[in-house]
């Protein structure tokens, strides 16, 4: 089967199921650091070890990619998308159903470490996976507008993250919500992954892939091809590295430093801070929504390079103004977020786009996959740095430096990235935007 041949239905039904799983990721990273100081509780943990809980999921991610990259690339698509599914919907409801330290001591800490390690597995078997699968069955001419609309289902994460947080406490009560009404969040993302499973149960094979193991140049070790490693690995590598410290460095974690460090220095609670910060998600979120969603009109207008250029630019720019608003608790920061998000979005939403063209279908899933959970592992980091970097100047006027720093080095990353010429693509006939 072509691809030319693939019925709508089933690659519209693809990149559903891969907005709705990959979403997962954002909605982990708005999720974990919002409810950072129930969690904290909850497990005993201090800023170190909820930090090693936050980010161990992350540093098993490459491992997923080894793994399901392999799965992926020589034995078909649509079932390991499904398994990969699977785990992060486990992991998910694992954590919403962990009992607390206060009823079975250290080994709800530690179980919730062996959790968090799963559900990095799948979450690096996803992150690049799932988006391989879906667009190997799109028609070129309408891959950008469908891409936008699936890598939106990471930015829809942060919005509904934020958006369900508050509604949920809201209706339940503050109280209600710190003992138990935040395990809902939890069950809400195990509830997403079934969804995404069944749809790809019921997906198809790529056809890029079945044409590649009926023309005999499937491989052994996928992640072995010598055109896996060069110029185009480390294309991919600056600019997803350059958007995971931007993010992890920026709005990210914010629901950690504004309700933790930015605000008792302030004088103001903890509670009116995380109020406002759920706000500064909703709107970050939306924003990065719109710009995922017209990404596809700039990269068949702009092409593909400049997709990342001119937004990459202006997120350098405007970080240190998102910063001074969110970190002096603004009324206006709910617009710098709406905007960053628009930049954020439209620039982050063409790499699935670009990395599935760097590489050749044997090896696709294993070098998108890994190139890009590599950088996950490096983004927490992100977040620990800025961390210490507020904390350090929190009471000096450096703060708004330090707040903006990471994200204006993730965005020359992507800059520099995009500058770099590839040194061979695999664009199908009709992808013209991608040269």
């Amino acid at each position: 089967m072509s691809t030319g041949e693939v019925k709508a239905r089933y690659y519209t039904l693809a990149s559903v199921s891969t907005m709705l799983a990959w979403g997962l990721e954002y909605y982990d990273i708005i999720l974990f650091s919002t409810l950072s100081s129930i969690l904290e509780s909850v497990f005993r943990l201090s800023l170190v070890t909820f930090w090693f809980a936050f980010a161990v999921t992350y540093f098993a991610r490459p491992l997923g990619a080894l793994i399901f990259g392999y799965l992926g690339d020589r034995f078909g698509r649509r079932l390991t998308t499904a398994v990969d599914a699977a785990l992060m919907g486990l992991a998910s409801l694992s954590i919403g159903l962990l009992p607390s330290y206060a009823q079975i001591g250290i080994a709800a800490p530690i179980t919730l470490y062996v959790i968090r390690i799963i559900q990095g597995i799948g979450l690096g078997g996803e992150a690049g996976g799932g988006a391989t699968w879906a667009l190997e069955q799109v028609n070129p001419r309408w891959k950008p507008l469908l891409n936008g609309v699936m890598y939106s289902g990471l930015s829809w994460a942060v919005f509904l993250t934020g958006a369900i947080s508050i509604l949920v406490e809201g209706v339940i009560g503050h109280k209600a919500f710190t003992v138990s009404g935040w395990r809902i969040l939890f069950y809400i993302g195990a509830a997403l992954a079934l969804i995404a499973l069944v749809i790809r149960l019921l997906g198809i094979e790529s056809p890029e892939w079945l044409k590649a193991r009926e023309s005999g140049t499937l491989r052994g070790v996928p992640i072995a091809n010598r055109r896996v490693w060069g110029i185009n690995m480390l294309i991919l590598l600056m600019i997803n590295l350059g958007l995971t410290i931007y993010y992890y460095g920026g709005l990210g974690y914010w629901p950690y430093i504004l309700p933790n460090i930015i605000a008792p220095h302030m004088g103001i609670s903890k509670k009116v801070a995380e109020d406002y910060v759920y706000w500064l998600v909703v709107y970050g979120g939306l924003g990065a929504v719109i710009g995922e969603v017209l990404s596809g009109l700039t990269v068949i207008s702009l092409g593909i390079r400049r997709s990342f250029i001119y937004p990459s630019i202006l997120l350098a720019l405007t970080s240190p103004i998102a910063v001074y608003l969110a970190f002096t608790l603004s009324p206006s920061a709910i617009y710098a977020s709406l905007i960053t998000g628009i930049l954020f979005g439209l620039a982050a939403a063409p790499q699935t786009i670009y990395f599935t063209s760097l590489f050749p279908v044997e090896s696709r899933w294993s070098a998108v996959s890994l190139g890009w959970n590599i950088n996950a592992a490096i983004g927490p980091f992100g977040s620990l740095a800025l961390a210490l970097l507020v904390k350090s100047t929190v009471a000096s006027p450096n703060v708004l430096i330090a707040g903006s720093l990471i994200m204006i080095l993730g965005s020359l990353l992507v800059l520099t990235g995009a500058l770099i010429k590839p040194s061979s693509l695999y664009a199908k006939p009709g992808e013209d935007y991608i040269h």
